[in-house]
């Protein structure tokens, strides 16, 4: 049975209430009768009986709204979890359950990282965005490969590796250059330094995952351009004079 993120993802989907009739126009055409929920109409783009311009079509439409609403995020990630599982239970084979998680947790996030920048004039609209979730998953996967670690408590994705205080000191440098709240920052600090799940830490927050995500998607852009830019470093914090 499926848990985790992807799991959620799926819930809130079939939850949700929108009216997919400007979907369902688009994709008349092939399906009869016409799709009268938003299960249908993913049903009907997974059906391979939809051709792929319509298709690229649909999705242009669902990204657009999505970038805009929140309800269309859930339905956006909702149309493509039977894709992203797929994804995901490959990229989870070997790994305790607590890394897969985290694996499942980047890959929803990779996808709605993809929402809001791809380029919607692109081809194959579905599997670009499949790919860039695929591609955030992978990296999550080689890092939880690559520092196991066993126990319980927040502590135990702890990035050993690290240069000491480095990250630490860029996101307090972010905080002060006005980059980053300091709100945005626990939450990188906490998911990417301290390897708590960002699902786990949703849930402790009573915030939707994938509000989350976009959240610390945001934040980690602004704070790459930041970096580039040499606005932020890992910089100590100047005493006050005596």
């Amino acid at each position: 049975m499926w848990t985790g993120p992807l799991h959620t993802a799926e819930r809130e989907f079939l939850r949700s209430d929108l009216d997919p009739r400007e979907l369902a126009a688009l994709l008349e055409p092939f399906t009869d009768p016409r799709p009268a929920t938003l299960l249908e109409v993913r049903e009907a783009l997974l059906s391979g009986a939809v051709a792929r311009q319509v298709r690229d079509a649909v999705w242009r439409r669902v990204i657009t709204d999505a970038r805009l609403s929140e309800e269309w995020m859930v339905a956006a990630v909702g149309l493509a979890v039977p894709g992203l599982k797929a994804c995901a239970r490959r990229l989870c084979e070997g790994l305790d359950g607590r890394a897969a998680e985290d694996v499942q947790g980047e890959v929803l996030a990779g996808f709605i990282a993809a929402v809001h920048e791809i380029d919607t004039g692109w081809y194959r609209l579905p599997w670009m965005l499949r790919c860039r979730a695929q591609r955030a998953g992978l990296r999550a996967r080689r890092d939880a490969l690559a520092h196991p670690v066993a126990g319980e408590g927040p502590e135990r994705g702890a990035l050993a590796a690290r240069p000491p205080g480095s990250p630490d000191l860029v996101l307090r440098d972010a905080v002060r250059q006005g980059v980053l709240s300091e709100s945005e920052a626990c939450v990188i600090g906490l998911t990417r330094l301290e390897g708590v799940p960002l699902a786990r830490l949703a849930r402790e927050r009573g915030t939707a995952y994938w509000k989350l995500a976009k959240r610390r998607s945001r934040a980690e852009k602004r704070l790459a351009d930041a970096v580039r830019s040499g606005r932020v470093a890992a910089r100590s914090p100047v005493p006050a004079p005596a």
